[in-house]
């Protein structure tokens, strides 16, 4: 077992047995620890007495290393893109690698590029998509952009007046501009020329005149920018 040094201090006898004219028991012991604690005559502090158990000067970079069992002297190893530069009590670790290019292509026409370490990225969005598609039986081309903006153009086909259009249809595009049935006295102001209407209690109406309420004939009638007449 190796000796530590609370274990091992100087003894206070003489060194020399005056008896048998050799060295004193208790010296020699001293002695003999001192010899076991330096590395039996290695001179060499071992791991389990706090030394490193080497006796060799490291060079310039060199680290104690643990190898299980102690400590061995060992530079750092340089992996691929880098570089070690071993100096007196310095390590200087460099990346050589140079820079990388990086592409990552993503869904359609997105591509992201950069170059590594220093990223600058970059995108070849796409600005807009043009198509055509249908909608409960309406068929629709429009344009939508990178602004999430749709725009319609085109013709509209497969329209059905009857089960795909609500409200009234105004006569700028062809309609009446009313869908109420009126009596002759709560016809709208006129004004508004070629609005059409249709009165339910006319009373003997005539052709481009004037409907008279008080009867009970349905018919129509328009605005010819100044008043109702029948028509």
């Amino acid at each position: 077992m190796a000796a530590s040094p609370s274990q091992i201090p100087a003894p206070r006898v003489p060194l020399v047995d005056l008896q048998t004219n050799t060295v004193s028991r208790e010296w020699f012991m001293w002695f003999n620890s001192v010899y076991s604690f330096v590395g039996a005559g290695t001179g060499i502090l071992g791991v389990a007495n706090g030394g490193t158990g080497l006796g060799t000067t490291p060079i310039n970079g060199q680290l104690l290393i643990g190898n299980g069992t102690g400590y061995s002297l060992r530079t750092l190893f340089a992996g691929t893109g880098i570089s070690v530069a071993n100096g007196s009590g310095s390590i200087t670790i460099t990346n050589t690698l140079p820079d990388q290019t990086v592409v990552l292509t993503g869904a359609g026409t997105n591509v992201v590029t950069g170059t590594y370490p220093n990223f600058t990225i970059t995108s070849t969005a796409v600005t807009s998509v043009t198509g055509t598609g249908t909608v409960n039986g309406i068929t629709l081309t429009g344009t939508v952009t990178s602004s999430g903006n749709l725009t319609l153009g085109g013709t509209l086909s497969g329209v059905s007046l009857t089960s795909q259009v609500s409200g009234i249809l105004p006569v700028a595009n062809g309609g009446t501009g009313s869908g109420v049935a009126y009596t002759v006295a709560t016809l709208p102001t006129a004004g508004t020329q070629g609005r059409r209407a249709w009165v339910t209690n006319a009373l003997a109406p005539m052709f481009l005149a004037a409907p008279v309420g008080g009867g009970t004939v349905v018919c129509p009638v328009f605005d010819n920018g100044t008043s109702w007449v029948v028509g």
